[in-house]
């Protein structure tokens, strides 16, 4: 089921009139219980840092709130080394890079440390508690997944204290989007349930649409079993602006790039709507046998249905005048699947403070399942610059056709964790993948592939003060390669996995005033995936090296002034020797200098007020693999409050935040022969009222 657009403004109504309620009767709150105090908040981006054998930055829930975030970047994007790589801007899902590496859509992107989830839909921050970038070692340790990283989402569970708040969020583009949050333990049982939907609001003229969530967690807890559910539906309805593809290179191999289009415009229309809804759903079971013995069992399905959905995207255009063709794809009945399944036993022994040692042994199987429908297209006259109404195209009539891509990988690993006088842990492990995969051909049959590898990783944790620590890990694994765009002749094919490995080292060091910093340096190595310009179709091609250093900051400058900074300067080249097209450039949408830095102040005279601002640079990027073109570097601003006060017993926290200030008019991405607008100035404001009764 979907929300329609009246459907979502009862549920903003509701909550505007809960929060209204909460306010003029304070009557109400005498029964209810004060929320235990938190602490202040914390130098942006509110990021932990782990102190494992791996990158790990945790953004907690009180960034996710304050940030006001329309979707995963704007969470993540002062995480060094996260970039966008989306036409759309973040548009209907979230396409992102980690250390210049594209993150699959199948295998980047994990709910709870478990499921592998279809990430084909936005998703909603409302039922997160965190969002965490797992980077390097902390990726692979999941079998196929990236090298440089995956995206990890923590749901909201039942707290030792009861949870009831409502909230209000939108934005100057028209976003009205209502939540609730209510949560509770009943002795051994509790559960969480989250609610959410309105308006999206949309900066592209007629467009925007509604968007729709419902989340349930429950936990139920002996001295010797824990039980987890996890489960969230979710859906959109609403238009997607058209895209701009590049145009083909000039007689001297250069590729003129146009006038960044104004990002108000629809190019396409509002007709070009995406209708869909997923889910996921992960049970999870951790039993202790005893002290020295814990065995986990984990199932979880992961789906995402795209009903309708109509990619529109412009070229062949004329940079002067912007006159072009745009093609429109009209997919329809598209469905994603992702399966998991993980059996796992760790033995855990002990001496004293001298020895501690964590063994474990476990199965996992994962099937990534896509039914691939055939797309009809149609093409119309269109102006990048100038865009005039388009009415609805005719899409061919003839039946759906449907070429399956299925694939399963079985692993069975070991891995082994030792503490040595509470100062040095090493951890190794071994997995073997036995990977298959079958695509149905369009010329009837089936293409069957399969292959097997064994993905050593190697990690280590010197401290060498309670305040200096020394990391490094070296790790192979599979990396899944990739999906054909949509302008490819393979389009949704989805290529095979390949080898890649990863290594880095670092230092994380901590000390008074809130001080903590973080260097790292890393070398990755995996396959190229690119669009042949020639024939057309996307496949594998040669290898790519990402190394580069990544460095964060962040500290109390005085009792009211506190900064977070972070940065990272890689240098990334192709390697194909069979194609001297691409053979030692740069691949595309990667810079080589990107960072960002965030002052904070909290007056003392106004207890529990935040104001902050920002700059985030991107340097310059290539826009294909050929180098045959750039995107210039560019600068943005970003600035807001956070209020958060008790009226009437009730904890009251109001945010307002601004993006791209300056109302910066630039290219975000450059992707799959695809151009990326920015969105422009974004404010945004959002109310929340928790110790409901």
């Amino acid at each position: 089921m979907s929300l329609n657009r009246c459907d979502c403004r009862i549920v903003v109504a509701a909550c505007a009139c809960a929060l209204l309620l909460t306010t003029i009767a304070p009557a109400f709150a005498q029964s209810v219980a004060a929320p235990s105090p938190t602490p202040s908040p914390s130098p942006r981006p509110a990021a932990v840092e782990n102190r494992g054998v791996a990158s790990k930055t945790t953004i907690s829930g009180e960034e996710l709130q304050q940030a006001n975030a329309q979707n995963t970047y704007d969470v993540i994007r002062d995480v060094p080394g996260v970039a966008q790589a989306d036409a759309k801007a973040g548009g209907s899902a979230d396409n992102l890079q980690i250390r210049g590496i594209h993150l699959s859509s199948t295998t980047g992107y994990r709910l709870d440390g478990g499921l592998p989830i279809v990430n084909d839909i936005i998703l909603s921050t409302e039922d997160k508690e965190q969002v965490q970038v797992l980077k390097g070692a902390g990726a692979l340790e999941y079998g196929i997944a990236s090298p440089a990283g995956i995206i990890n989402y923590v749901l909201k569970r039942a707290t030792k204290d009861p949870v009831s708040a409502v909230s209000l969020s939108g934005n100057g583009f028209g976003q009205a989007i209502g939540a609730v949050d209510v949560g509770h333990r009943f002795g051994a049982f509790g559960f969480r349930v989250n609610l959410a939907g309105g308006d999206t609001g949309q900066y592209v003229r007629e467009a925007g649409g509604t968007r729709w969530l419902g989340a349930l967690t429950a936990d139920y807890t002996t001295t010797r079993t824990r039980v987890r559910l996890d489960y969230e539906r979710f859906g959109i309805d609403l238009v997607e602006n058209a895209s701009v593809l590049q145009n083909k290179p000039g007689t001297n191999g250069l590729i003129v790039l146009p006038r960044i289009p104004d990002p108000y415009n629809l190019l396409s229309g509002p007709w070009a709507r995406e209708v869909a809804k997923g889910q996921n759903l992960q049970l999870r079971t951790d039993y202790h046998a005893s002290s020295a013995l814990t065995y986990v069992a984990e199932y979880g399905r992961s789906d995402a249905d795209r009903l309708r959905r109509t990619i529109t995207q412009i070229g062949t255009y004329n940079v002067l005048t912007g006159k072009g063709t745009e093609t429109a794809t009209l997919v329809r009945d598209q469905d994603f699947a992702n399966r998991y399944m993980n059996l796992a036993a760790t033995f855990r022994s002990t001496n004293g403070s001298t020895f501690e040692n964590d063994f474990t042994l476990g199965f996992n199987r994962n099937e990534r399942l896509s039914n691939n429908p055939t797309n009809g297209q149609a093409t119309f006259k269109q102006n990048i610059y100038n865009p005039t109404p388009l009415p609805a195209p005719a899409f061919p009539t003839t039946p759906l056709v449907f070429l399956p891509q299925n694939s399963a990988d079985d692993d069975y690993y070991v891995s082994d964790s030792v503490l040595l006088a509470h100062r040095f842990r090493i951890t190794g492990g071994l997995r073997r993948i036995a990977y298959t995969a079958n695509d149905k051909l369009a010329t009837g049959g089936t293409n069957t592939t399969s292959t097997s590898f064994l993905a050593p990783a190697v990690g280590g944790v010197l401290d060498l003060s309670p305040n200096v620590a020394l990391y490094g890990s070296d790790v192979k694994s599979l990396d899944e390669t990739g999906t054909a765009p949509v302008n490819a002749k393979n389009a949704f094919s989805v290529l095979p996995p390949a080898p890649a490995t990863q290594e880095e080292v670092g230092l994380r060091i901590s000390g008074n005033r809130g001080f903590t910093a973080t260097v790292a340096y890393f070398v990755i190595d995996r396959a190229n995936a690119t669009t042949d310009p020639v024939t057309g179709l996307f496949g594998l091609d040669g290898t790519n090296r990402f190394n580069g250093i990544e460095a964060t900051l962040r500290t109390r400058l005085a009792p009211e002034w506190s900064i977070a900074m972070s940065g990272q300067d890689m240098n990334a080249v192709q390697h194909a020797p069979a194609d001297p097209t691409i053979n030692g450039l740069v691949p595309e949408n990667v810079a080589r200098l990107s960072g960002s830095a965030t002052l904070a102040y909290r007056p003392r005279q106004i207890a529990g007020l935040e104001l902050y601002g920002g700059l985030q640079f991107v340097g310059q990027r290539e826009i294909n693999p050929q180098d045959q073109g750039t995107i210039p570097s560019v600068t943005t601003s970003s600035a807001g409050l956070a209020y958060t006060k008790r009226i009437a017993d009730k904890r009251v926290t109001v945010n307002l935040s601004c993006k791209n200030c300056g109302n910066k008019r630039y290219w975000s991405s450059a992707v799959n022969g695809a151009l990326g607008v920015a969105a422009p100035r974004t404010v945004a404001l959002s109310v929340r009222i928790a110790g409901l009764p």
